[in-house]
């Protein structure tokens, strides 16, 4: 698999240049084309920020030329909800930012959560706040617990993994050993891609949960990427789109590329 097609999300929120500045770099590192979708909702372009919203379409193919790519240019329907509508059926991976309380009207609110769960492509979910100054991709962290979901995010992410100096293989259970079989098939799955990977478990004893033991992991492995599976009632998954302990994600400045 390569990436060959990335949307980039656009609003008039105030994460749109470092998420497109992100998108960009990514597009660069991968060879491929940039597809901008506007995604203004129709409060963004009547109201107090309509000559925001007209400017996205001018300030996002400035920023693409400058960088030197081949791009389109789309803008949603207000009312689009579908991944045919939002322009995700012909991607290879989608870039967009965790949903900002201040701005979510101004924004379509499919996205994240409902194109996530019905386009079929990676997603690249930048957290709000997030500045586009530091790469991703060079410490990466891979959320494992062998489900469908962590094995399409491990293939959906494989280019970035490939070109990572180190992944990180976290796995969390209460019978954790680097040794047990099923661990090192998958390491040996990813050594045999040319990735080269470090074991990074956690057993769980009771004392913290799922999330908690893998931000720990994050802050010791000095990761800049999670790649994980967007299993629609894990802690992550929750945290990520609203569960009860969503905060926990808002504090964190880290990238997640997530495949349902």
């Amino acid at each position: 698999m390569a990436y060959r097609d990335i949307v980039v999300y656009l609003d008039v929120g105030e994460d749109c240049a470092a998420r497109v500045r992100t998108a960009i770099d990514v597009a660069v590192k991968h060879h491929a084309r940039l597809i901008g979708v506007d995604v203004s909702t129709r409060e963004a372009l009547e109201g107090e920020s309509r000559d925001l919203a007209r400017a996205i379409e001018a300030e996002f193919a400035a920023a693409v030329r400058k960088a030197g790519l081949d791009f389109q240019y789309h803008a949603a329907r207000p009312e689009a909800r579908t991944a045919e509508q939002l322009f995700s059926h012909c991607a290879d991976l989608l870039v967009t930012t965790q949903p900002h309380p201040d701005h979510r009207h101004l924004s379509n609110p499919a996205i994240p959560k409902e194109i996530l769960t019905t386009a079929g492509v990676p997603m690249l979910v930048l957290p709000t706040g997030w500045t586009g100054q530091k790469a991703i991709g060079e410490h990466v962290v891979i959320a494992w617990n062998f489900s469908r979901e962590s094995t399409r995010a491990v293939h959906d992410s494989m280019p970035i993994l490939k070109a990572a100096s180190k992944v990180f293989l976290f796995v969390f259970a209460s019978n954790y050993r680097d040794t047990n079989q099923d661990v090192q098939e998958i390491k040996a799955h990813l050594e045999h891609h040319g990735v080269e990977v470090v074991l990074a478990g956690w057993r769980n004893t009771g004392e913290n949960d799922f999330t908690s033991a893998l931000f720990a992991g994050l802050d010791r492995e000095n990761a800049d990427l999670i790649v994980c599976g967007a299993y629609g009632h894990s802690p992550l998954f929750e945290d990520m789109f609203g569960g009860a302990t969503r905060d926990l994600l808002k504090n964190i400045s880290m990238p997640v590329l997530m495949s349902h």
